[in-house]
């Protein structure tokens, strides 16, 4: 070990070459391209998971700026995986799934939760971050378009929309009407599941966001926001509550101080080879060195990398599904931080 640990060093000090480090551009916090504004300031939160998401101010608001893709309530419940199509069609409590059972849409898709999910007290989303409300539709709708029609079922016709959707057509189908993306929200299309387990057809042409506000009685419906390709509109839509649809979390601007960055972190995690190390507040950072160890123990990665923003991202998908151990030490090649991530395919 102490070899490694004078190669590690010797590395540390002669090498310059820093490459994958994470910065504020249009690329999704899991890596893909082309879905966030790249004007925008965002911001940074961390679910119960791991996973980290963009957030963005919009009026006196924090929204999440990407879909929920959490696996567990805030108090650590797991929010049961419901594969099967009979067994969702008769579910009366939380579910959620990936698009298609494919958890390679939940990059950047997010996963699909049912009303039960979104409404339940547990709260999906993160500390001091809630599922909206009604309320906090509204006071979006109008902060984009102060002329949408106040009048019930929903606020049709506004301009909301636009500012909303992100403007690629990688994943929106064409024409992704009056798409801006002014807000930097950049809502995406998600694909979606039916009352009886049935996966919609397409993925390109709606983005659904449930609200925690229900629609009928005994819970049988709940609202959700509703985006289209083809139209500017932000709809307020209802639907039966065993329907899936992804989330956006808000906060009130003061989370903003909530978020004291003290943690290790590498999302997403489990991954296929791409991930993102972010380090704790303090710890000193900048080209620090970075060694990586199967669960044997063998040496499989030493490098320096430039961290940016605490974060450095790492794209190893040469390396064999297993699980293996990440050693960071700080920029003077002393204090270490270790972390454990899982690569399956």
């Amino acid at each position: 070990m102490k070899n490694v640990t004078a190669m590690l060093l010797l590395t540390f000090l002669t090498t310059a070459n820093s490459s994958d480090t994470f910065s504020q551009t249009n690329n999704h916090s899991c890596g893909v391209v082309n879905i966030h504004n790249p004007s925008v300031n965002y911001g940074r939160v961390r679910d119960i998971d791991g996973n980290s998401y963009k957030t963005v101010v919009i009026s006196d608001m924090v929204w999440f700026a990407e879909n929920l893709r959490v696996t567990r309530f805030q108090n650590g419940d797991v929010i049961p995986n419901v594969s099967d199509s009979a067994a969702w069609a008769g579910v009366t409590g939380p579910a959620m799934c990936s698009y298609r059972n494919d958890i390679s849409f939940d990059c950047p898709r997010g996963k699909l939760y049912n009303f039960f999910t979104a409404a339940d007290t547990r709260n999906p989303c993160p500390a001091g971050w809630r599922v909206p409300t009604m309320t906090d539709l509204y006071n979006l709708i109008f902060h984009l378009d102060p002329n949408a029609n106040p009048q019930q079922p929903g606020n049709t016709p506004n301009t909301a929309g636009s500012g909303l959707k992100s403007t690629s057509l990688t994943y929106w189908r064409t024409p992704n009407a009056t798409a801006t993306n002014l807000t930097g929200f950049s809502a995406i299309p998600n694909g979606g599941r039916n009352d009886v387990g049935a996966f919609s057809l397409s993925s390109d042409a709606a983005a659904s966001y449930w609200l925690s506000t229900p629609a009928g009685a005994n819970m049988s419906l709940g609202f959700f926001l509703e985006l289209a390709f083809s139209q500017g509109y932000a709809v307020r839509n209802a639907y039966f509550s065993r329907y899936g649809a992804c989330i956006r979390c808000v906060a009130d601007k003061s989370v903003l101080n909530t978020n004291t960055g003290t943690e290790f972190v590498i999302y997403p995690n489990p991954n296929a080879g791409a991930f993102t190390v972010r380090l704790p507040t303090g710890f000193s950072t900048g080209t620090n060195a970075v060694s990586i160890y199967d669960s044997k123990g063998a040496w499989v990665y030493a490098q320096t990398r430039a961290f940016v923003n605490q974060e450095a991202s790492f794209d190893l998908k040469k390396l064999a599904s297993g699980v293996y151990f990440i050693s960071v030490w700080d920029s003077s090649g002393k204090e270490r931080k270790t972390g454990k991530v899982t690569i399956s395919r």
